[in-house]
C-alpha cells in the first residue's frame, strides 16, 4: 500500500513539474508601434493542432502590424503566441 501511494506521488510530482516549465521563451520586436491590442494562440495539451502562426493571431485579435510577438514552447509540448501591435 504505502508503494502505491509512493508511487503516485512520485508520478503526480513529476508530472506538476513539466507542465510548470517552460524550455523555450523568445520575444520577437519590430520598429513598429508596441500598440494596445493584444491576441493570444495556443495548443491545447496533447493537441493534434501543432503549430501556432502569426496569422491566425493576427486574425483573432484584428491586428493589421505586430509591435512585439512572445512565443513560449513549453516541456509538455504545448505553444503560445501573444503578439501585440495596432
Amino acid at each position: 500500500m504505502i508503494k502505491k501511494i509512493r508511487s503516485a506521488a512520485l508520478l503526480t510530482l513529476s508530472v506538476a513539474s513539466l507542465a510548470s516549465c517552460t524550455v523555450s521563451h523568445t520575444i520577437y520586436v519590430t520598429n513598429n508601434p508596441v500598440g494596445s491590442k493584444t491576441a493570444e494562440v495556443k495548443t491545447k495539451f496533447f493537441s493534434s493542432k501543432d503549430l501556432v502562426s502569426f496569422h491566425d493571431a493576427m486574425k483573432k485579435g484584428k491586428i493589421a502590424t505586430i509591435g512585439v510577438a512572445e512565443y513560449k514552447l513549453r516541456a509538455t509540448g504545448r505553444r503560445k503566441l501573444v503578439i501585440t501591435g495596432e
